[in-house]
């Protein structure tokens, strides 16, 4: 008989954390080329009721989450799981990726990013070291294709039915995208604010690829 305890459940896009907890996430923050795309999606965004537009120096793309409090992660830990990560990750070459356009999600405006595969190949590493070094099964991906946030919306104020309406002025904007090289990720410490419409982080290590 499996007695082993059930996968803890992954939480929703915009979802509050447990008061106190903050996590670990793999990023990728090496977004340059992408902040005048974001700028000129602004104006859209600016116009959205109850939409809170990402700052430049919080822009990231989620690779993968560890899913419980990092304070409940040792030092010890953390040591051998920045090793490992830096050990896989770096059995991966940099690749391109392009950034944009921007689509109207549920609780963010997000840029979509493509292609998909060497991206992909990031996350399951990233997942899998993470799920081999810290006990507990708490590694997760990001959640569906890569993409970056330009903005979330507040746990509080509910679905927007007008999102149909954003995307089609989100489909105007020049310029629409970027092309990026990605040379590397890192593992940081993320806060959520008390709205879920802010996550902002301190940095833990670099983790190049290849």
């Amino acid at each position: 008989m499996n007695t082993s305890a059930p996968e803890p459940e992954s939480p929703r896009s915009g979802q509050r954390w447990p008061e106190g907890w903050t996590k670990l996430h793999v990023y990728l923050t090496d977004l340059e080329e992408v902040k005048p795309v974001a700028d000129s999606y602004r104006p859209v965004i600016e116009e959205v009721s109850d939409e809170v537009a990402v700052p430049h120096q919080w822009l990231h793309a989620t690779i993968a989450s560890i899913e419980c409090d990092a304070a409940d992660i040792s030092s010890e830990t953390r040591h051998r799981l920045v090793g490992s990560l830096r050990d896989r990750v770096g059995e991966q070459e940099s690749f391109g990726l392009t950034v944009g356009p921007a689509l109207a999600a549920t609780g963010a405006i997000m840029l979509d990013t493509s292609p998909d595969e060497e991206f992909q190949r990031l996350v399951r590493t990233c997942v899998d070291v993470i799920n081999e070094v810290v006990d507990g099964g708490f590694g997760r991906p990001c959640g569906g294709p890569g993409h970056v946030s330009l903005s979330y919306r507040p746990d509080s104020v509910g679905a927007d039915t007008k999102r149909g309406a954003i995307q089609n002025h989100l489909r105007d904007v020049r310029p629409g995208r970027a092309e990026i090289t990605v040379t590397g990720v890192d593992l940081v410490r993320v806060i959520q604010s008390e709205d879920a419409s802010t996550y902002t982080w301190e940095t833990v290590a670099r983790i190049p690829l290849g």
